[in-house]
């Protein structure tokens, strides 16, 4: 499964998983982020982390900046 890391500023980084079929919360353990550190987007909708996310999708993850 192919998924593309993003930050939204252009900084993007590609990533590869292994599963044809796996929910957002297992694609985002996967790849070590907490599900408090990024949001999923699913051929360019945000979904919840209970969506199955498939190896034929377009698939985000948006980290989100913090800072203060």
């Amino acid at each position: 499964m192919h998924i593309i890391i993003t930050d939204g500023m252009g900084n993007n980084t590609k990533k590869e998983i292994a599963g044809d079929e796996l929910t957002g919360k297992e694609v985002m353990h996967k790849l070590g982020i907490s599900l408090f550190e990024g949001t999923i987007i699913k051929n360019g909708e945000i979904v919840r982390e209970s969506e199955i996310l498939s190896s034929r999708d377009e698939i985000k993850i948006l980290k989100m900046i913090h800072g203060g």
